[in-house]
């Protein structure tokens, strides 16, 4: 399993000044900038691969320019290792308001080979949906201007089609001449202005006249067309691709809008002939969208394997969710990409990553805005320079009122160094230049205090005296007041500073925490952002950016955690993909599955077909494993199954430890098959030196299985690990496992004590049970609410059929307890909390983590979750289901969404209707299910997620009367 991150030009100065926020040169030419690899070495770069959009590519004509020239692994900038594969796309997001991708087949191939990349991907369309009632619009943007705007559009047209306003190219690609002949304009033609009487009238007749325009293109339905079109590319390039001997990989791109869709779409380009399929379209798409497409793709793709004996890989576009790892992976996807947590970095809150659970709010430093006048950014910068001070001497555990004293003595010394630079330097040579950018160098290399004029008095106020410099000439001298005037505006500003040791002379306690969050609060609440606050205290607290061994932090500690400028915001960005990759790395491992080559290696012309012909049983128990990458070993290291065959073969001993050692120190394991269960010499010492672990196996069946466990639990559900619904023999007996809630209603005896929500966190319960008159009640005997009643019958029901039943409370007084469990009378309840309390409260009572250990250590075959939405809430149930082996059932109620996204997960409606239905109330209503099921369930031998639902709720002749048995 790979992951890529988009190329989006996102580099850092390697040389950045954090002190005084100063870029190492002005000219961005000279600078040397860091990507991501740069700054990682290869056995700890958190990415797997790059991909690189010919949207991007093109974004600039000198950036075309150069990587056509170049490639994207010779290129002066981007400089792409040589050992991180790229994949190269259209980029279709950035055309999807275009009737047609602006590019060509042939083209496209073309363009890959120029580049360079290992793998290129097939033309496509996003499919957008169709329309609004009567479809979509597209309207050429170069025809709007000339007296008439977009906005002049009549309001009946935009109400019932879908618009799409874009700047089409002067030149369409040949394939479009079929489909609309009309908009291919001749070169170097003008294209004709709107004008309101182009829309005006019967919006029928409208429509019907734009689709001979030129400036136009109509479509009643327009999402088949671009999933149709989309197909159509990927038939024509695979032709052209298989007619040509061209240097890079091919993979298809499928569209779709629903599950059903997509599947069609991957039988179709399965049966073309493709062995890479990529998902595209579900960038942005809820999670539980993804889900259910990527299953259902990813089962399309194991069963064409299965059938014909090939791999196939698959890649998922602009998707890394960690909470859908383990649908990916069993799934059997290859690869995804994303830039997602590269962008949480600057796009929004918990902006960063320690891990999955925890993520911190970087702490907002500003720079002045471009409306303030030159006071208001000087006073910025002032209260800036402060707070960054008082946070680098937090982080250096330094005295924050001594690091505060020791930069105003020097910012003091800073506006009468540049009066007097400036009244003997400013008609200097230097300083003879039309480009602001270079006096502006000349400046700040020749002046001693240039940089903290920047730091400490803003941008702002330097930027002018650059400016004055340019007019000021010995010949035509400017008043010297004029940089006078500026310099005063400065020094009044600065006459308030500094303002923090007064205020730390005036609290109570005088410790380094207390000293940094006045200095944090004051800027804060002056800048407005004070509703940060409690975020700001978690990140000063914890000091996340020490917990973390990515080399970012450890060469910039608390920088890191300031918001601020691109030099920090994008290496906050690399940490967090570091963070994210291992995350990624713990749950979908990065596993080698190879076997040592022979001599015949070079008569075949794939390793595929190598395998298939000279390792066939390895082949057959190996082809279909997720995760895992598959190949064979010769000097040159690991030849992956999809590759071509190397033209020369050896097996020299030095070489294959060499380039074996360096590819494995990207791995976590390695699964080799050998004649006699023991790995050379040469291989066991690579493998050694790239601290992979060396798995060795003499038949291929327990290699399997070996990969397989290695992937985790979720992949051992059985031989074939893709999801399936499970089935269970009900007449060996069921283990049944019960996630009950407390309830409202309680049995406490009269006059016992009352404990309340506070006391209940404050004390332990042992601490209140062992106070006077405080009973121990067992928890089943507690709880004495309708629901709780029914599931108590049901569960003594099932155990005297033989099934074993473990039942827990989720309790808002004391989190999660056993059936059993003593507890002290309480009143409290998450039906009075907002959702923020309740997952508040759920952390303090360790709910979720009880929770998830209790799933992951008791031996049960169905799991009940009977709760409502709050206590839903309390244990995270979207994320908890997950926690239910694939081959065990998981029982929610009203839940539809998570029940679709997984086989193994049922959803029961239990809602109002249902409940009458039952001739019960909605609040007993699970329970009532429970029961239902306990009376049914001995008539069924074979137990799925399928027939749950019915032995629930079925109603035979009307109302339950034992609805109303009373308890």
């Amino acid at each position: 399993m790979r992951f890529y991150v988009p190329e989006w030009d996102d580099a850092v100065d390697a040389n950045y000044d954090f002190e005084h926020d100063e870029l190492s040169t002005l000219d961005r030419q000279e600078r040397e900038l860091n990507y991501i690899w740069d700054i990682f070495d290869r056995e700890t770069t958190p990415i797997d691969g790059v991909l690189i959009s010919r949207e991007q590519v093109e974004e600039t004509k000198k950036k075309a320019e150069r990587l056509a020239q170049y490639g994207v692994y010779d290129d002066p900038v981007l400089s792409v290792p040589d050992w991180l594969p790229t994949i190269s796309d259209c980029g279709a997001w950035g055309y999807k308001s275009l009737p047609f991708p602006p590019y060509g087949n042939e083209e496209m191939l073309d363009f890959y080979e120029t580049l360079e990349v290992s793998v290129g991907v097939t033309i496509d369309h996003l499919v957008l949906g169709s329309g609004k009632d009567k479809g979509r619009l597209y309207l050429d943007e170069r025809a709007f201007g000339d007296g008439f705007e977009e906005s002049d559009i009549p309001d009946a047209l935009e109400d019932v089609v879908d618009l799409m306003i874009d700047e089409w190219p002067d030149e369409w690609p040949e394939y479009v001449d079929e489909y609309e002949p009309s908009i291919q304009a001749e070169d170097g033609s003008s294209v004709e202005p709107f004008s309101s009487g182009t829309f005006r009238g019967d919006i029928d007749a409208v429509l019907t006249e734009l689709e001979h325009d030129p400036r136009a293109v109509y479509r009643a339905d327009d999402k088949t067309f671009r999933y149709n079109l989309t197909l159509r590319n990927a038939r024509e390039m695979y032709e052209l691709y298989q007619a040509e001997d061209r240097p890079f990989r091919l993979m298809v791109a499928i569209q779709g809008w629903d599950p059903e869709s997509y599947v069609e779409a991957a039988e179709e380009v399965l049966d073309i002939g493709y062995g890479y399929l990529g998902i595209g379209g579900v960038a942005g798409s809820p999670v539980h969208e993804v889900r259910k497409i990527v299953k259902d793709v990813g089962k399309t793709i194991k069963a064409f394997e299965r059938e014909h004996n090939r791999r196939v890989d698959s890649h998922v576009f602009g998707f890394a969710k960690s909470e859908a790892f383990e649908t990916i992976g069993r799934s059997g996807m290859s690869s995804f990409d994303s830039a997602s947590m590269l962008r949480s970095a600057w796009t929004g809150g918990e902006n960063y990553r320690l891990n999955n659970d925890k993520r911190y709010d970087a702490i907002r430093v500003r720079y002045p805005s471009n409306g303030d006048d030159l006071r208001e950014a000087v006073e910025k910068s002032l209260r800036g320079r402060e707070v960054l001070v008082s946070l680098r001497a937090y982080d250096a555990e330094n005295s924050i009122e001594e690091e505060i004293w020791n930069w105003h003595r020097k910012a003091e010394e800073v506006l009468p160094a540049t009066r007097d630079y400036l009244r003997d330097q400013r008609h200097d040579e230097r300083y003879n230049a039309s480009r602001l950018q270079d006096i502006e160098t000349a400046f700040r290399d020749d002046f001693e205090y240039a940089r903290e004029l920047q730091a400490s008095f803003s941008d702002d106020l330097r930027g002018r005296i650059v400016k004055l410099l340019r007019e000021d000439t010995a010949e035509d001298p400017i008043p010297f007041v004029e940089y006078d005037e500026l310099l005063t505006v400065a020094e009044e500003e600065f006459e308030k500073f500094p303002r923090m040791p007064a205020a730390f002379n005036s609290q109570e306690h005088q410790n380094p925490y207390d000293h940094v969050w006045t200095a944090v609060r004051d800027y804060a609440e002056w800048i407005g952002d004070d509703g940060l606050l409690e975020e700001y205290r978690d990140t000063l607290r914890d000091r996340p950016w020490e917990k973390c061994e990515c080399p970012i932090c450890e060469t910039n500690g608390i920088e890191v955690c300031i918001f601020r400028g691109n030099d920090r915001n994008r290496r906050r960005g690399f940490h967090n993909t570091r963070r994210f990759y291992d995350e990624f790395a713990a749950e979908l491992p990065k596993l080698l599955v190879a076997v040592e080559g022979t001599a015949k290696l070079s008569r075949f012309e794939s390793i595929e077909e190598y395998l298939r012909s000279e390792h066939p049983d390895f082949w057959e128990r190996v082809h279909d494993l997720p995760v895992a990458e598959v190949g064979v070993i010769d000097a040159g290291g690991v030849h992956e199954s999809w590759s071509g065959t190397p033209s020369t073969v050896s097996f020299s001993p030095d070489r294959v430890e060499e380039n074996l050692a360096a590819q494995t120190a990207r791995y976590q394991k390695l699964f080799l098959l050998t004649t006699g269960g023991e790995a050379s010499d040469a291989i066991s010492g690579a493998v050694e030196q790239s601290g992979c672990e060396l798995h060795t196996f003499s038949e291929s069946e327990a290699l399997r299985e070996g990969a397989l466990d290695a992937c985790g639990r979720n992949y051992v559900a059985g031989d074939d690990f893709v999801p399936h619904p499970p089935e269970l023999d009900v007449r060996e007996g069921l283990d049944v496992l019960v996630i009950d809630q407390c309830s409202g209603s309680k049995d406490i005896p009269e006059g016992a004590p009352v404990f309340d929500a506070d006391e209940t966190l404050e004390f332990s319960k042992e601490d209140l049970l062992s106070r006077d008159n405080v009973p121990g009640i067992a928890a089943r005997d507690l709880y004495t609410g309708r629901q709780q009643g029914f599931v108590k019958d049901a569960a003594r029901r099932l155990r005297s059929q033989g099934h074993d039943v473990e039942r827990y409370f989720i309790s808002a007084g004391f989190g999660l307890v056993t059936e059993e469990e003593l507890l002290p009378p309480y009143e409290v309840t998450f039906s009075s909390m907002n959702v923020g309390e309740i997952r508040e409260r759920s952390r303090l009572l360790g709910i979720q983590e009880d929770l998830r250990k209790v799933l992951h250590e008791t031996d049960y075959d169905v799991v009940f979750f009977t709760l409502g939405s709050d206590y839903y809430t309390s244990i995270d149930i979207d994320e908890m289901v997950q926690q239910v082996r694939p081959d065990r059932i998981g029982v929610v109620f009203n839940r539809e969404l998570v029940g679709d996204q997984f086989e193994n997960i049922v959803s029961v409606p239990a809602r109002t209707e249902d409940a009458k239905n039952h001739g019960t109330i909605v609040v007993g209503l699970k329970g009532l299910y429970m029961k239902n099921f306990a009376q049914r369930l001995e008539n069924v031998d074979m137990l799925e997620p399928d027939n749950i639902e019915y032995l629930c709720r079925h109603v035979e002749d009307g109302p339950t009367q034992a609805a109303f048995e009373k308890f």
